[in-house]
């Protein structure tokens, strides 16, 4: 493991709850795709269910909790965009200027984050009558013809998912690889290395309550899965 130089300063960068749920969301998703491979489709569904719970605890989170994880922090006009899409064949651009998600980046998570959840509320509705023989909780509730609609957004929106996620890992190895800068090791261990001079950005978030963020996804987790339940009667 490396030392950090005298010139560098180790800052907290990602507070605990949004890193619970990058990882989270990472294991849900890959156990989704796996048990739909292994027509698994129970653990399929509880995958499903855990997408949700994980996706609504986000958006709250993005209006109450740390002050880079709020929506405000990393949702900037397309300008700020496409100024900074612009300058990456230069080689000028750098996430260590940003206390949280660059404005690309940015509008990533957001992204994925509706598509992963339309794609566990479309699978609330969804009806399988091939081999898998699977109705989502909420599908008795609704028309055949809504059923049907659910049904192919679930099988089509995953193609888009499966491009999104393999952007977003592709922009981390990019930057590990070409820019050396480990986004992957600061969402796993919330710091980052920084030269010293930049710490003065990183000093302005604000940081949320972690026992807050945790409380909020036990609800979340908690209302989903009453929900659930009461749909299936």
């Amino acid at each position: 493991m490396s030392t950090p130089s005298a010139d560098e300063k180790k800052v907290k960068l990602w507070d605990f709850p949004v890193r619970l749920f990058h990882w989270a969301l990472v294991v849900a998703i890959v156990t989704a795709w796996w048990s739909n491979r292994q027509v698994m489709i129970d653990i399929h569904a509880i995958a499903g269910y855990s997408v949700l719970a994980l996706v609504i605890f986000r958006i709250i989170w993005g209006f109450v909790g740390s002050s880079n994880a709020r929506f405000t922090d990393f949702l900037t006009g397309p300008k700020r965009v496409i100024g900074y899409m612009f300058k990456i064949p230069k080689g000028s651009m750098s996430d260590l200027t940003y206390a949280g998600h660059n404005p690309a980046g940015g509008w990533m998570v957001a992204l994925l984050i509706f598509l992963v959840g339309l794609q566990a509320v479309s699978g609330l509705f969804a009806s399988e009558d091939t081999f898998l023989f699977f109705d989502g909780p909420l599908v008795a509730y609704v028309s055949s013809d809504f059923a049907g609609t659910m049904n192919w957004i679930h099988h089509t929106n995953i193609n888009l998912i499966y491009g999104v996620v393999g952007l977003h890992v592709f922009a981390a190895v990019f930057y590990l690889v070409v820019k050396r800068e480990n986004l992957i090791r600061a969402m796993v261990t919330g710091t980052r290395q920084i030269p010293a001079e930049l710490a003065g950005r990183f000093a302005s978030i604000r940081f949320a309550s972690p026992i807050l963020g945790i409380a909020i996804l036990i609800v979340c987790a908690l209302l989903v899965w009453g929900g659930v339940t009461l749909a299936r009667g």
